[in-house]
């Protein structure tokens, strides 16, 4: 069996629902691989990239689904198939990229018969199957020639080491002089050998357009598959509609928009609420069954895109559902038209349990009524109590319904909301229609559940870590803005982690491997560098701030003031969408990271103008510079920074 050099002594470390999932394709014995990525499995940061032999595809959905993972069908990626999976324990989702043929292009339009001898060349490595590495190597040049059309920066070191292991004899050498002329191959090589980076657009521009038996295929290939993307992706079966219910203030937009953007399924937010206020009310309200009429309208438009949606395989996010109909309102016609009214009510209340088919799963936020009227200042304490109680009790009657404790903060609501979800669409954990989860208690003193999220929602606020090089334990000092819960989750991490004293003269008693600054100024940042040992690292979470007084403004300038401090190997990464509740870390060097993020938040509230801007900077290289909330690390050098 042929490994890889070294392959004893590489025991990567592997997420566990990936390595359940790496183990049930092993376990088929039809032929696997990973195509790149293996130093990045603890925790992926993106898409985990495996080829497999078209045998495989009839049981792979079955195969993937046993071990936990939901497909998404994503019409127009070529032979690409997506499978995702919730890890409750990192509270990250973990996205399978599956390919059954080696196609480069946007549209996967440049198509070639690589695949099934990349798998008879396959090496083992460890847990894992890889590519040989010439086969790797070559790919990875291929994949910047023509998936990128050019190589940029960050991207020129791993070019080098490919082009200084490839060779103009290898197979996959001759089959792209083969396919794009004689001499191609050799190209290749020379220009990213030599550093002639500006030419290469040129010449991956050359190379399309010598495909063997023309363009004119690759380009119908490429119309075809941009016309199905339009469909949009979708789940398998009809998508589940989860509904949030509580009286206003409890945070049901919040922990709905919040799913919309962290959750990497295809959903649709349709807002359900009857009773919300109009431009019409006053003319309404004139009107004998005017508010009436009112909900109806409401009911049954949103009734109608629920369903449609739905049916288009998208998970329906419902602020408001219709067993609001059931609680009584004031102002409604009921109060106000005596006998008349009450008619008018059940009969609007019979349409909405016709026309709207109730959530498959309902989340009940609850919160004391004192605590809303304090977030949203509408009503009074009194009604919002009433109206919580109300909740609960018909909560306590719905299937498929659980409460959720809405005074912890917004993460830890979210992270909690995300369990519940995908313990129901997720087939392997017995979950879906008939899975009976039934409420979820909760009360003032933490359960294990809640004792878990807890830990959890600690252990989000070390995200930051997986920037590093390697995942092991390290000595760690903090600075700068830090919060009880911050510093708690720095000592799960370093029982011995300390706060920096300010001292600029560098004498400390003790030096770190890492320091951690929050929202530091420059005090905090010179304070860490007295702090950390020559080839340990510093990482600032901050924010951009036009107004800040004392320190840089944005995370380019905290680049910036690492390169002048001498430190190596700086990075800048986007936590989007935000420090406090980040759903991603994202490279501000890749702007394909950077796009895929982008489409992820188009549908949030004014996400659009948001995404057009960033869009924008990203153009025009300053990405840098808008990025709003992100990290940056840095390396001190052995012999410390000049």
């Amino acid at each position: 069996m042929p490994t890889r050099p070294n392959a004893m002594e590489q025991v990567p470390v592997i997420e566990p629902n990936l390595t359940a999932a790496l183990h049930a394709l092993d376990g088929t014995g039809i032929p696997w691989l990973l195509l790149r990525g293996e130093d990045d499995l603890a925790r992926p940061s993106g898409d985990v990239d495996i080829l497999v032999a078209s045998e495989l595809l009839p049981a792979l959905d079955g195969l993937l689904e046993a071990a936990g993972f939901r497909r998404v069908l994503a019409p127009g990626h070529g032979s690409h198939r997506f499978y995702f999976c919730y890890s409750a324990t990192a509270d990250a989702w973990v996205k399978l990229d599956i390919v059954s043929e080696i196609a480069f292009g946007q549209y996967q339009q440049w198509r070639t018969s690589l695949a099934r001898r990349c798998l008879g060349r396959r090496a083992r490595s460890g847990p894992l199957w890889l590519p040989t590495q010439a086969d790797q190597a070559w790919l990875h040049l291929l994949h910047l020639f023509l998936d990128k059309g050019q190589i940029a920066p960050p991207r020129i070191e791993a070019a080098r080491n490919a082009a200084t292991t490839a060779s103009g004899h290898d197979y996959i050498a001759r089959f792209v002089d083969r396919r794009m002329g004689p001499g191609t191959a050799a190209t290749v090589l020379e220009l990213v050998r030599t550093g002639r980076y500006d030419d290469v657009p040129a010449a991956a521009a050359a190379m399309t357009s010598r495909w063997a038996g023309g363009p004119a295929g690759p380009r119908l290939v490429a119309a075809k598959q941009r016309g199905l993307r339009l469909l949009g992706a979708r789940l398998q079966d009809r998508g589940p509609m989860v509904g949030v219910m509580a009286p206003d203030g409890a945070g049901k937009t919040t922990l709905l928009r919040g799913l919309q953007a962290a959750v990497p399924l295809p959903t649709k937010y349709v807002y359900m609420g009857m009773w919300g206020a109009g431009p019409w009310d006053s003319w309404l309200g004139k009107l004998p069954g005017g508010r009436t009429a009112k909900k109806v309208y409401r009911v049954v438009r949103g009734g109608l895109l629920a369903r449609t949606y739905s049916l288009l395989g998208r998970m329906v996010l419902m602020d408001r559902v219709p067993y609001d109909a059931l609680l009584p309102r004031p102002g409604s016609d009921a109060a106000l038209e005596g006998a008349f009214g009450r008619i008018l009510e059940k009969a609007t209340n019979a349409v909405a349990f016709a026309v709207v088919r109730p959530p498959d799963l309902l989340l009940v936020l609850d919160v004391s009524g004192q605590v809303m009227f304090d977030r949203k200042g509408e009503h009074s304490p009194k009604i919002l109590e009433d109206w919580r109680r109300a909740y609960r009790d018909l909560a306590d009657q719905l299937p498929g319904s659980s409460v959720i404790d809405a005074t912890q903060a917004p993460e830890r609501v979210l992270s909690q909301a995300t369990g519940i979800v995908w313990r129901w669409l997720a087939p392997a954990l017995g979950a879906g229609p008939d899975s009976g989860t039934g409420p979820v208690a909760s009360s003032a003193v933490p359960g294990p559940e809640a004792a878990g999220a807890l830990s959890l929602h600690l252990w989000r606020l070390l995200d930051w870590r997986f920037l590093l090089p390697d995942l092991q334990t390290y000595s760690v000092g903090y600075g700068g803005s830090t919060g009880p819960d911050l510093e708690s989750a720095l000592h799960l991490l370093d029982p011995s982690a300390a706060v920096l004293s300010p001292d600029l003269n560098g004498n400390h008693g003790s030096t770190y491997e890492v320091v951690l600054l929050r929202a530091p100024d420059l005090a905090d940042f010179r304070t860490a560098a007295a702090a950390v040992e020559p080839g340990g690292w510093v990482c600032v979470e901050a924010r951009r701030s036009l107004f800040r007084r004392s320190g840089p403004r944005t995370l380019k300038g905290w680049k910036q003031e690492f390169v002048r401090n001498g430190y190596q190997d700086v990075s800048v990464y986007w936590n989007a969408p935000s420090l406090d509740r980040t759903a991603r870390i994202v490279p501000v060097t890749s702007a394909a990271a950077i796009r895929d993020t982008l489409a992820l938040h188009k549908d949030v509230r004014f996400g659009g103008a948001k995404a057009l801007a960033a869009r924008a900077a990203l153009m025009l290289g300053l990405f840098d510079l808008a990025v709003p909330e992100g990290t940056v690390t840095g390396r001190r050098p052995s012999a410390g920074p000049s």
